[in-house]
């Protein structure tokens, strides 16, 4: 396979094949808290095109308009109703786990405003609430790891039919500081792997890339603004991970693109059995 240079190139030829695109944030659009280059002109050629597109990310640690913010410092003005976030699975989370209406206890934070509260959920991160809570929720952000990750998983233990919901299933997510902070999915995996220790197997509900409950909550978005079914192999996600873009694009039947421009470089990607169909050294 020969990586492309460019994707707005390959895009001016080939915009019939297309009924949509789906962006990753981090790594695609921006690389720390700046743009990536040809990032702001692409978003303005798509407009030119009336070409729909969303945004995916798994940051459950900010609400859309947050993150639409962030964006727009970066030059980058996108409107928050094209962002989907991992946390918005929490709204089909909640109805499948009978969430709706429960108080459930949150470990950091889901948003201004919470994910989990626009999903109909009650949400508490005291303590002394737990016992009271029907499941535990992972989000982000600084709080008392070690009062908090021992209390989660004495309450897991004592109540086996308890969900652990993680909207965000990454290890982890770099910093502006350029250091690597553990994200939800490595406080997860933590927690079930102690319970497992314990003799109480537990497996978390994962909703953010490459899971498909952030998927399928996008889709629906997108044929709902649009007004009509959307084909998804006519839809194309371009992410800069082979492990939760590609890998997530491809299960749910997106066509799928990796640019090199931000976790995945050079040509390592060439000895991963997860392929793209397409691959670009730039936007």
């Amino acid at each position: 396979m020969s990586v492309l240079p460019c994707f707005r190139d390959w895009l001016e030829r080939h915009r019939p094949e297309l009924e949509a695109l789906v962006f990753d944030v981090d790594g695609v659009l921006l690389v720390g808290p700046r743009a990536v280059a040809g990032a702001a002109a692409l978003l303005e050629r798509l407009a030119s095109l009336a070409l729909p597109y969303r945004i995916l990310t798994n940051d459950a640690n900010h609400s859309a308009e947050e993150k639409a913010a962030l964006l727009a410092r970066a030059g980058l003005p996108v409107e928050p109703r094209a962002i989907t976030s991992s946390g918005h699975g929490l709204v089909e989370a909640a109805g499948r786990a009978g969430l709706a209406g429960q108080l459930c206890f949150v470990l950091g934070r889901l948003g201004r405003p919470s994910y989990a509260e626009a999903a109909g959920i009650r949400v508490t991160a005291r303590l002394a609430e737990l016992p009271d809570c029907r499941a535990a929720l992972v989000g982000e952000g600084e709080y008392d790891w070690e009062a908090t990750i021992n209390g989660v998983v004495n309450y897991l233990l004592a109540r086996p039919a308890a969900p652990l919901v993680v909207p965000n299933p990454d290890l982890y997510y770099p910093g502006e500081d350029r250091r690597v902070h553990v994200a939800a999915g490595g406080v997860a995996r933590l927690i079930a792997s102690v319970c497992a220790a314990y003799g109480r197997p537990l497996e978390p509900l994962y909703l953010g890339k490459p899971h498909e409950p952030i998927f399928h909550h996008n889709h629906g978005r997108l044929e709902s603004a649009l007004g009509r079914p959307v084909e998804r192999r006519r839809v194309l996600m371009l992410g800069d991970s082979l492990a939760s873009d590609v890998a997530g694009a491809r299960a749910f039947g997106y066509r799928s693109a990796l640019v090199l421009t931000g976790a995945t470089s050079g040509e390592g990607w060439r000895a991963s059995a997860l392929r793209p169909e397409l691959v670009f050294h730039a936007l």
